[in-house]
């Protein structure tokens, strides 16, 4: 199976509808389930010399919110997740940026599902979270959610220090969808995750990311 890539642009902080300029991916691959629910996701990523930015459209009705705090059990909302290996050569640990549709945000570090530890000094304020329910698509009559945040290089080096701003430097993540508890329950993902049972922490399923 070939690795999905995706080249992320660099925008100068002042570039005008940032988002209208960028090339979106898609989160395409539904998995495990057999029940009709593949919610259309587009994910859009660009870069400053500060932060990188993410972007979900996501089209689901009525999306479910229960959780409001911090490392709540957002994964149970509809929820849309990145995983971010920022060193993949050198250090095998990777970061789970978990959000509902109203920004709780979950994030934990580790090198997989049993071994995540929470970050003290990270807070939701820190990634500028913005969250919109209740959209509406007038060309397809269509409703959406949409969720944005950033992730601020300064913080990332503190821990992962060898990590680079620069055109060509390679990285590994995937993005995901998903609703553990939602009325009808679904997982999907950008690069196909080939474990038999619902598992999102793969490393070795992450596809690869370029900063451009």
């Amino acid at each position: 199976m070939s690795r999905s890539h995706y080249r992320v642009a660099r925008l100068e902080p002042d570039c005008p509808d940032p988002w209208d300029r960028i090339q979106a991916l898609s989160i395409a691959h539904y998995l495990w389930l057999d029940n009709g629910c593949t919610p259309e996701v587009s994910v859009k990523l660009y870069y400053t010399s500060e932060r990188l930015y993410l972007q979900y459209t996501v089209y689901e009705d009525d999306p479910k919110i229960q959780y409001h705090a911090m490392n709540d059990p957002v994964c149970k909302d509809s929820c849309v997740e990145f995983f971010f290996q920022p060193l993949p050569e050198s250090d095998p640990r990777y970061l789970n940026f978990e959000l509902n549709a109203a920004g709780t945000l979950m994030l934990k570090i580790g090198h997989d599902r049993h071994d995540r530890t929470a970050l003290p000094n990270a807070t939701p304020g820190l990634f500028d979270i913005h969250a919109a329910t209740g959209c509406f698509d007038p060309t397809s009559a269509s409703s959406y959610w949409q969720l944005a945040f950033s992730i601020p290089f300064g913080w990332l080096q503190t821990i992962f220090p060898d990590f680079r701003i620069e055109s060509g430097r390679k990285f590994r993540g995937n993005f995901y969808k998903c609703g553990d508890t939602t009325p009808t329950p679904h997982y999907g993902s950008w690069h196909r995750v080939t474990s038999p049972v619902p598992d999102f922490h793969r490393s070795c399923d992450f596809g690869d990311l370029e900063l451009g």
